[in-house]
C-alpha cells in the first residue's frame, strides 16, 4: 500500500503520521499523480515551499504520497519509482473525490 501524508508546508520532519493507505494505483487516479512528477527518494523529506509568499505563509497543506518498491512491482508502467510524489489535489479537493466516488476520507 502506498501512504498518504498530510504534510503543511513548511514541514521540515514527519512529525505527523501516515493519514492513509491505498493501493498506488488508486492514489495515482484520486490525486492526479504522474510518473514525472518524483518529488525525492523515499528517505527525502520533500521541499513543499513553493516559492508563493502567499500559499507559504497560508499554510496550504499539501498531500504526498510514499511509495515502496513493493507496491511497484506489480505495476506494470516502470515509469513509476519508489519515492514521494506531490499531488496538486488538495486535502479537500481529496475529501469531495472521495465523497463523489463513495470512499471513507480519514482526517
Amino acid at each position: 500500500m502506498a501512504e498518504i501524508w498530510y504534510l503543511e508546508i513548511g514541514t521540515e520532519t514527519l512529525e505527523n503520521e501516515v493519514k492513509q493507505e491505498r493501493p498506488f494505483l488508486e492514489c495515482v487516479a484520486l490525486l492526479e499523480l504522474h510518473p514525472d512528477g518524483l518529488s525525492t527518494e523515499i528517505d527525502v523529506i520533500p521541499d513543499l515551499d513553493t516559492g508563493d509568499p502567499f500559499v507559504d505563509i497560508g499554510g496550504r497543506v499539501t498531500i504526498c504520497v510514499r511509495v515502496f518498491q513493493e507496491e511497484l512491482d506489480g505495476i506494470q508502467d516502470n515509469r513509476w519509482k519508489p519515492g514521494w510524489y506531490k499531488s496538486k489535489i488538495t486535502v479537500i479537493g481529496m475529501a469531495k473525490k472521495l465523497k463523489t466516488i463513495g470512499k471513507k476520507a480519514i482526517f
